[in-house]
């Protein structure tokens, strides 16, 4: 992994067959710079990840990490637990390597949450 001359890293996002987004099945590069959250960058890019509060609060927009390495400055509700088991938040994640997400992990991410009891815990799981 290399980084450019304009810090920029290149992100891969995988949106699962599954996903509600029209990019479902759909695999997208894109060039990140190290200051731009992916959820923006990707966004400009025409790919529009599902998202909420947009601060690192609701994790509608988590993702897990399959490779790479990101960092979340401003993220209101994520922690070193939730790195470690791989999730990460598009919407405050800034990329430090050249990485692979799979996007649309919300679900997963709560099931995980409410598990290890951390907010928002089993509040929001479905019946």
């Amino acid at each position: 992994m290399t980084q450019s001359s304009d810090d920029t890293w290149t992100i891969t996002i995988v949106v699962p067959e599954e996903s509600s987004l029209d990019e479902a099945g759909e695999t997208h590069e894109l060039e990140v710079s190290e200051n731009e959250t992916i959820l923006a960058a990707a966004r400009s890019a025409g790919v529009w990840l599902t998202a909420d509060c947009q601060q690192g609060w609701c994790i509608t927009c988590a993702a897990r990490l399959v490779d790479g390495d990101v960092v979340h400055p401003n993220a209101r509700r994520y922690d070193t637990e939730d790195r470690e088991a791989g999730y990460v938040l598009t919407c405050t994640a800034k990329p430090r390597a050249d990485s692979t997400l799979v996007v649309e992990q919300y679900d997963e991410f709560l099931e995980y949450r409410a598990a290890n009891n951390k907010p928002p815990g089993n509040s929001k799981l479905s019946d």
